[in-house]
């Protein structure tokens, strides 16, 4: 998405609604999460809109382990994510301690159910 807005063809405000205003309010979250506004959590990405990189499977921090865009390059790479205001990850590598996320169940979720 921000290689699209780095050529134009869609916003960077379209980015910030489609992929974290909107899923915040889909999932009940809005507007603790997907915004930044008093009271809300101060979960926020900072990227370098120019940086350019290319994808690779080494680089994915998930169970997955891989991405079907390995290979790509893509302009725009996230520098550092806050979560509640703490620092939790810079330049690609998790700087945050273990545990300490909190479980926020989603609209529809059952009481008590976690992930």
């Amino acid at each position: 998405m921000l290689t699209a807005a780095a050529n134009g063809r869609v916003t960077l405000e379209r980015v910030v609604d489609v992929l974290c205003e909107q899923p915040a309010r889909l999932y009940g979250f809005y507007p603790r999460k997907g915004t930044l506004a008093p009271g809300a959590d101060a979960d926020i990405t900072l990227i370098d809109p120019g940086r350019r990189r290319r994808l690779a499977d080494a680089d994915v921090l998930s169970k997955a382990g891989w991405t079907p865009y390995a290979g790509r390059e893509v302009i725009g790479t996230p520098v550092m994510t806050f979560v509640r205001g703490r620092l939790v990850a810079r330049d690609g590598r998790a700087v945050g301690e273990p545990g300490w996320g909190h479980w926020l169940p989603g609209a529809g979720a059952r009481e008590g159910a976690a992930p």
